[in-house]
């Protein structure tokens, strides 16, 4: 796959994704997040099965009452 802002080649990593908690303005950053990273400039693209498991986990953590914090994606998926 080509990177769709420079065309560099998109690579297996890693990414963190920050969600806004409704209401609050709080913050979760989802951590070690599965993705392909541009080799060049470092934009990145996350699956789509992978995004529908990281809304769930930060799901949980708004009904668990968590406002802010950081989860690691391995150890939540």
């Amino acid at each position: 796959m080509k990177c769709p802002l420079c065309k560099g080649r998109m690579v297996p990593g890693k990414t963190n994704l920050p969600f806004t908690v409704e209401g609050d303005g709080n913050v979760i950053v989802v951590t070690s997040v599965p993705a392909l990273v541009c080799e060049q400039c470092g934009d990145d693209f996350v699956e789509i099965d992978v995004v529908r498991r990281v809304e769930k986990i930060v799901a949980r953590i708004e009904r668990d009452g968590i406002s802010m914090g950081l989860v690691e994606y391995g150890r939540a998926a």
